[in-house]
Parts: structure tokens; sequence; C-alpha cells
């Protein structure tokens, strides 16, 4: 006979728990190199790169730890959905796969912090590893979320055990819910995780590096580890307002020629075609607005372009400096030297030295701006210059509207991450629902990979051949079926904040109610209907006599 003690140590109750797995070995091996570290070298110990890596995997497990206790003690407290949840939680982290998970993320995100080479700019280090780290965590927990969420169904209806399940008191319904939400809890948990890792590793260890050029310490400061609010210079008169201009004082014959160079330039390698007025006059504006846009960009010598910002009323204001933020286009075959241009705005006008590699910036006085937040500045090319100055096409002119903190930005966009992840764990049950798990492992598996594609399929489509080509009809159906598809699932990489990240500006919070309101609610929602639909169709057991 089994002693008091003993089946209380079965139970659980009543006898103390020793400390995880998951937590002795950091504590130990943080332990060890702090010891290693002060008996090999008289440096301050904390500052040992060793004991960095293993600090910050002791507060990433201690983090993952109290965050499944707590989990788990408030599902206690829950009903039936509740109940499949905590079943869910305590499943991946009692057969390892959510700790094998976190110390995969963890090896990832510290090889990137630590093996770099000597001689990159500081700068450059740290966007690398901000890029990497996000696409790798958003890898890896989105192949953990595909496996678990079609595995957690299908195997239980495989194996029979969807049996034992079905006669409890449990709806169909809620046993789905119970499931998701497990998935989106565990999900939130390994996020929160990667979350405090990325953030000690690039601000706690990358950005304290010795700065390796003159520019590395400002641009850690000013241009990567923040959340700018940018707005992008307009052309003043606007485009829109120059193309009707243009069309004014032209003849018919003017606007038949400028129409027959946009379908040119639009349909590049077909027969022309006869176009009415009307659609000569479409594709006249079209053309000269796109001629337009890019001669907006480009100053040549002699010459003077006007520009306008909006929304600069906050600015105003407080009276503080206004910062604007240029990116000159690279010119390939040519040498690179500053370019002194003269900014000129309403409080008068002063020289600027525009640098050619990479980005720069000056400050305008705020009292420029009038009334309704706009600031109107002309940037002019001196007449002895030796060529034209051209901005990027892409954040080529912008105005520093507010400035925001960085674990902020890197907190939204982690959410934006977790919203996408629930949905790929709703889409993982919806295909175990009726599907065997390779097979609906691959399911999701392409329509992930066609959502994260989206831009470059629709850009391939539109590239791709026509019907006239060899093969011409399963072309047109691939082509037609690629569109479809990649617009369907569009949304999914709309809403990217991995290169605003990177470069330092803000992805807002209305953006994330965006991202929250269409794939967080609206495609998860479909989803997760279609999923519960689904499952109360299936049979799952039979009755013999």
């Amino acid at each position: 006979m089994s002693s008091p003690t003993a089946e209380k140590d079965r139970s659980g109750g009543g006898a103390k728990r020793s400390l995880p797995l998951i937590m002795v070995l950091p504590v130990a091996a943080f332990l060890v190199t702090c010891l290693y570290e002060l008996l090999a070298s008289s440096s301050a110990v904390l500052e040992a790169s060793s004991v960095r890596v293993t600090g910050t995997l002791l507060v990433c497990c201690s983090i993952f730890s109290s965050l499944c206790w707590l989990a788990k003690r408030l599902l206690g407290f829950g009903g039936q959905v509740a109940a499949v949840a905590h079943a869910l939680i305590s499943e991946a982290t009692r057969t390892r796969v959510a700790p094998t998970f976190l110390a995969v993320l963890f090896s990832a995100l510290a090889a990137l912090a630590l093996f770099h080479s000597p001689e990159t700019p500081v700068r450059y280090l740290l966007q690398g590893y901000l890029s990497y780290s996000l696409a790798i965590t958003s890898v890896l927990a989105g192949l953990l979320t595909l496996l678990l969420s079609c595995r957690t169904l299908s195997h239980e209806i495989e194996a029979k055990l969807i049996e034992t399940l079905a006669v409890k008191p449990v709806g169909r319904g809620s046993y789905l819910a119970g499931k998701w939400l497990g998935l989106v809890i565990l999900n939130g948990i390994l996020l929160s995780v990667a979350m405090s890792a990325i953030y000690i590793f690039s601000v706690h260890h990358i950005a304290t590096l010795s700065p390796r050029d003159e520019k590395d310490a400002e641009a850690i400061e000013e241009e990567i580890l923040t959340a700018r609010d940018l707005v992008s210079a307009q052309a003043d008169p606007p485009v829109a307002e120059q193309v009707e201009t243009e069309l004014l004082g032209k003849t018919r014959a003017a606007i038949e020629r400028l129409a027959h160079r946009g379908h040119r330039h639009s349909h590049a390698g077909e027969a022309e075609e006869e176009l009415d007025e009307a659609a000569s006059l479409d594709m006249a504006r079209k053309y000269l607005r796109k001629h337009l846009l890019r001669r907006s960009r480009s100053i040549a010598p002699g010459k003077s372009r006007s520009f306008s910002f909006e929304g600069l009323g906050g600015l105003r204001d407080e009276g503080s400096p206004l910062r604007v933020r240029y990116r000159l286009a690279s010119q390939p075959g040519r040498a690179l030297a500053s370019r002194e241009l003269t900014v000129t705005m309403s409080g008068g006008g002063r020289k600027v030295a525009f640098t050619p590699a990479g980005i720069g910036h000056f400050e305008l006085d705020s009292a420029s701006i009038d009334e309704g937040g706009r600031l109107r500045i002309t940037i002019s090319n001196p007449a002895d210059s030796p060529r034209t100055v051209i901005f990027s096409s892409r954040n080529g002119l912008e105005a520093l509207r507010a400035r925001n903190g960085f674990a902020g930005n890197l907190l939204r966009a982690l959410l934006v991450v977790w919203i996408k992840l629930s949905f790929l764990s709703m889409l993982g049950l919806l295909c175990s629902s009726f599907l065997g798990f390779p097979v609906a492992v691959l399911l999701c598996g392409l329509v992930l990979l066609i959502a994260s594609t989206s831009p470059f399929l629709l850009q391939a489509a539109d590239m791709g051949g026509s019907a006239d080509s060899p093969g011409g009809f399963f072309e047109v159906f691939a082509t037609t079926t690629t569109q479809a598809l990649a617009s369907g699932l569009g949304r999914y990489s709309e809403f990217d904040p991995g290169l605003r990240l990177i470069d330092g500006r803000q992805f807002s919070w209305s953006e994330l109610s965006r991202c929250f309101l269409w794939i967080g609610l609206l495609w998860t929602g479909r989803s997760g209907a279609l999923a519960t639909l689904v499952y109360r169709r299936r049979e799952l057991a039979r009755i013999q006599v």
C-alpha cells in the first residue's frame, strides 16, 4: 500500500515541486559563465558576451515559465473552452514541443547577435539583426503553429482518442474554440520571449558596440532605435494639377502623340491600336502623370523644385525645429560628391550640403509652417553644378512629424505576427477537421506561401505571357488562378512592419487595428465558422451493436 505522502506526490497536492529543468540549466549556465569570466579577466563581468547571452537565456526562460504558469492558473478557473485550452498548453509543455521551439529560437537569435564581421558598421549590424530576427521568429512560429494546429485535431481523430472526448459534455464548437485559444495563448507566450530576446540583443548588446565610423552613433539613435512618424513630400503644385495644366495647352494632335507614347510604354511589343478621343485623353493623362512624377524628383543644374509637407501643425505649436530627411538616388558610374543646394521657405533660405551616399537630414525653422500645418520649401540646384540631383523614388524627401520609442514599435510589430499566427491556428484546425495530418500541413503551407508572396505573384502574373504564346490556354488559366489567389490573400503581406522597424519608422496603432480587423476578425472568423460547420457534420464515432 502506498503511503499518503506518495499519494500526495503523485496527485501534486501538498508537495513542494522542484525547480523545472527549463530553469535549472539557464541558472547553472549563468553562474558558470559568471565564475569563468570573473576568474579569467579583471574586466567587468557583466560586459562579457557569454554572460550577456546566458543572462538573456535566463530571462527568457523565466518569462516562459512564469507566463505558462500564469496561463494555466487563469485557465483553471474557466469553463469548457478554458479546460481544452489548458490541456493543449499542458500537452505542448509536457511533450517538450514548446521548450524545444524556445531553445531553437533563442539559439538562432543569439547566433545572429554574436557572429558578425568586425569591420561592418554597427548600424548595418543592427538593421540586419532586426530584419533577420523578425523573419526567423515569424517563420519558426508559423511552422510550430501549423504543426500543432494540424496535429492536435487530426491525431486525436486518427488515434480514436476523439471517441472518448465525444461522450463528454463538451460541444464541438467549444472544443474547437478551446484548441484555438490554447494555440493563441501559447503563441503569445513564445512571442513575448522572442520580443524580450530581440530587444535585449539589439539595444543592450549590438547597439552598445564601439562605433566603427563617424555615422554609427547618430544613425543608431536617430535612424534605427526609434519610431519616427514621417510625412512624404508632395510636388507643389500637385502632380494632378500640373497634368491638367499641361493638357489645357496642348492640341488634339499633341494629345494623340502623348497617348501613343503612353500606349507604347504600357504595351511594349504589341501592335498599336486606334484610340478614340476619351481613351486618348486618358492615356495621355496617365503618361503625363508618370512623366511629371519622375521629373518632380529631379533638379537639373540651374533649376528649382517646390515641395510641400502636410500635417505638421503639432510641430508649429510646439516650436521645436523641423527635421527633414532625404535620400538621393544612386547614379552608377558617377563619382560620389556632396552637392550644395539652396533650400528656401517662407522664413528665408540657406545653403545645405546634400550627401549622395546613404541618408541625410537638415533642420528648418518650424515657424515657416502655416496655420493649416503645411510647409512649402523650394530646393535650387546652382547653375554651376556638374549634374542633376535626383531624389530616391522610395522615401526620397520626408519631414519628421513625431518620434516615439523603439520598444513600442517592436511590440506592435510582434502583435502583427501574433494576429497572423492566430489566423494560421484557425486555418490549421479547419484543414485538420476534414483532412489527415500530412495533407492538412501541405494545404496550410501552400496557403501561407501564396499569402506571403502575393505581391511577387501578382507582379509575375502581370508580366507573364499572353494568350498568343505556346500553350496559351494553360498559361492564361495559370495566370488567372494565380492572380485570383494572390489578390484574395494579399492582405496577409500588406501588414508587414518589418521594413518599417529596421528603418526606424513608426508602425501605428491604427495600422495594427486594420490588421486586427482584416486578419484577426474577418479572416479568422470566417475560418472558424467554416471549421465549426465542417467539424459538427463529421462522423467521429460509430455505434456498433
